[in-house]
C-alpha cells in the first residue's frame, strides 16, 4: 500500500534527492531545503511523507508533476491514498505522569530531569537539539507543544523556529516547522483523534513518547 501526505502536491515542479537512509526509512532533500520522508512502516506517514513497500528505498530522486510522484524519472505513482496531516479534533491525551513512567526505563534520569526543569521554567529553546534519537527527545517534545499551540497560538513560534533552524538537524527542524502549522505525522493524529496510543509508542525509541509529553505539557500549561 502506498499512502502519501497531501502536502506533497504543494511541491509541484520541485525535485528532491536522497540525502539520508536508515533500514526502514529514506529522506529526500528538496531544492527548497524541505525534507520528504519515505518509510516502509505501515501507518507511519509523516506531515510531508509517504508510507510504501520496501522496494521504494532503492529510489534516489523524486519529483512531483501532474498530481503524480515520479521516482528516478521512471517510476510513476498515480492516485495514491492521501493522508491529511492537519489536526482537526482532539479527543484524548495521556497524563504526563504516565508518559514519564514509560520514559524512565528508556532515558537517563539526568536527561529527563534536565528537560523537565526547562519545561517547568517555560524555557523552550535552550535544549533544542538535546536528548537521544534521530530527532532529539527535546525536539519531539517541542513538536508536540508547537502542534497544539497551532490551535491556541499562545506561544511565539517564529522565534522558536528561528533558533531551531540553527541549533538542530534538518529532520527535527522541519518536524517542528510543520507541527507549528498544525500538521502531524499519522500516529500523532490518530493518538489525538482516536486514542490510538500503541501506534504512537512504536514511532521511534522515544519519539512517540516525546510527542505525547509535549502535547500533555501544553494542556497542563493551559490549565
Amino acid at each position: 500500500m502506498v499512502e502519501v501526505s497531501k502536502l506533497i502536491f504543494l511541491k509541484k515542479k520541485h525535485t528532491a534527492k536522497e540525502f539520508f537512509k536508515t533500514n526502514h526509512t529514506k529522506y529526500f532533500l528538496f531544492n527548497d531545503e524541505d525534507i520528504f520522508t519515505l518509510t516502509t512502516y505501515d501507518n507511519r506517514v509523516g506531515a510531508l511523507g509517504m508510507s510504501a513497500p520496501p522496494h521504494f528505498l532503492n529510489f534516489s530522486t523524486l519529483k512531483i508533476a501532474n498530481n503524480s510522484l515520479i521516482f528516478d524519472n521512471t517510476y510513476l505513482v498515480e492516485n495514491p491514498i492521501l493522508y491529511d496531516p492537519k489536526i482537526s479534533t482532539i479527543t484524548f491525551y495521556e497524563p504526563i505522569k504516565n508518559i514519564y513512567v514509560k520514559l524512565k526505563p528508556l532515558v537517563d534520569k539526568r536527561i529527563l530531569n534536565k528537560i523537565d526543569s526547562q519545561l517547568k521554567s517555560y524555557n523552550f529553546t535552550d535544549l533544542i537539539g538535546f536528548g537521544p534519537g534521530l530527532t532529539p527527545l527535546f525536539d519531539d517534545i517541542l513538536s508536540g507543544i508547537l502542534l497544539i499551540n497551532s490551535i491556541t497560538k499562545k506561544i511565539d513560534t517564529e522565534s522558536i523556529l528561528n533558533i531551531a533552524k540553527k541549533k538542530t538537524n534538518k529532520l527535527s527542524y522541519f518536524q517542528m516547522f510543520y507541527a507549528a502549522k498544525g500538521y502531524a505525522p499519522k500516529p500523532v493524529k490518530q493518538y489525538l483523534e482516536s486514542k490510538n496510543i500503541q501506534s504512537l509508542l512504536k514511532m521511534g525509541a522515544t519519539s512517540g513518547l516525546g510527542w505525547m509529553w509535549g502535547i500533555s505539557f501544553f494542556f497542563d500549561l493551559e490549565g
